[in-house]
């Protein structure tokens, strides 16, 4: 995607299209897969094991998905690096969640039609357009939804098949974790303890700019004159400015509260009084001309038009710890046995000559502290313990 160049914001697609980065993004490999000769078992449970190439591949689709959300190049993250250790410890239960609602679905058949994967594809790209066209950007739906699969580290196969994993899972989750819908007296509850951080509207200032490079300040100022002089803002912006995103959109900004822009564009643009003319503002992209055309003042979100948000809110977070608790009970009652250094709930440092979770004494004449070498499990086996 063409971010702004001085935009503090980001890729934001549908709810349920960041459920799916978030719980299934790590795609498992499929069974017995060799993965950069990573096909040894880590972790296994009656009906199913984790691979370590499966947990290596979804430490790199976490990283490339962090990276995306800031807009960042995606670091290197190598295997026993703090970064990796860190990553692989929310990997292996998103993997185990995944693989257990799956397991849950194919024993229950629990299925998701070809209708229903296109379906949130489809809302996928629509959000995607929504979102460039907020940030002022133009172009063609595929191509930016094309784009947008590859910051997120997808391929559009595989994101197909990662939207069937996710919708799946949201349907086991629905089934085993099913419960009451809140109340009316619940839901106003809820309105009233949270109004003034998440319904109150924060005054918005709707902005328009035009963009110089950095030797450009000379050319800012008689662009400048002539808008003061009766020139036609959008035109002038459309010939001068440097900012590719809006430029054909008069250099238009939307509307937006004070924080998403860079320190000396913020603080000019939310001192100004409404319709008043800035500028040239230096920044670190080059100079700008701002004018604030309608300043939006606070104020508060009706309780009857957030009522249905605050419902699926409270509905969501009472499925998703009925949910955990659902896989929490699955992995105790499937006896998950994790190879050393994968079980995401032992402490990060074991204290010196201690024996690894799972591991054993070390052998006579083995250097203490040292653990023997652990073989892949043979199929349908757990790790030696």
């Amino acid at each position: 995607m063409i971010y702004l160049l001085y935009r503090k914001t980001v890729l934001v697609a549908s709810a349920a299209v960041l459920a799916i980065f978030v719980l299934s993004g790590c795609g498992a490999a499929p069974p017995g897969e060799e993965v950069d000769s990573g096909a040894k078992k880590v972790v296994t449970y009656q009906g199913g094991e984790i691979t370590e190439g499966e947990v290596v591949e979804g430490v790199e689709r976490l990283s490339a998905q962090s990276a995306a959300s800031t807009g960042q190049p995606a670091p290197e993250v190598r295997p026993g690096s703090p970064e990796f250790e860190a990553a692989k410890a929310q990997v292996v239960p998103q993997l185990l969640t995944t693989d257990l609602a799956l397991s849950y679905a194919e024993e229950n058949d629990i299925t998701v039609s070809d209708e229903e994967v296109q379906a949130e594809i489809d809302n996928t790209k629509q959000a995607v357009a929504q979102q460039a066209q907020q940030q002022g950007q133009e172009g063609d739906p595929e191509q930016l939804f094309g784009d947008a699969l590859q910051q997120f580290g997808f391929t559009e196969a595989s994101f197909r098949e990662e939207v069937r994993t996710g919708l799946t899972v949201q349907k086991v989750q629905g089934e085993v974790a099913g419960g009451d819908a809140p109340t009316e007296e619940e839901v106003r509850a809820y309105y009233d303890e949270n109004k003034e951080t998440q319904f109150t509207q924060p005054e918005q200032r709707c902005i328009r700019h035009i963009l110089f490079n950095k030797e450009g300040e000379d050319l800012a100022n008689e662009v400048k004159g002539e808008i003061e002089d009766g020139g036609d803002f959008a035109a002038l912006a459309a010939e001068h400015s440097q900012d590719p995103s809006n430029k054909d959109q008069g250099g238009d900004l939307g509307c937006v509260p004070e924080g998403q822009f860079v320190p000396e564009f913020d603080e000019a643009a939310f001192g100004a009084e409404e319709g008043e003319l800035l500028g040239p503002v230096e920044t670190e992209f080059g100079f700008h001309l701002i004018e604030v055309t309608e300043i939006r003042p606070e104020g508060e979100t009706p309780f009857e038009e957030v009522a249905p948000q605050i419902e699926e809110q409270i509905t969501a977070e009472q499925q998703a710890g009925e949910f955990q608790a659902w896989v929490d009970g699955e992995l105790e009652s499937r006896d998950v046995r994790y190879m050393p250094g994968y079980d995401p709930n032992a402490p990060v440092e074991a204290p010196e000559g201690a024996v690894p979770e799972g591991g054993a004494p070390p052998e006579e004449g083995a250097p203490e502290g040292a653990a023997p070498e652990a073989e892949p499990a043979p199929e349908g086996e757990q790790p030696q313990e």
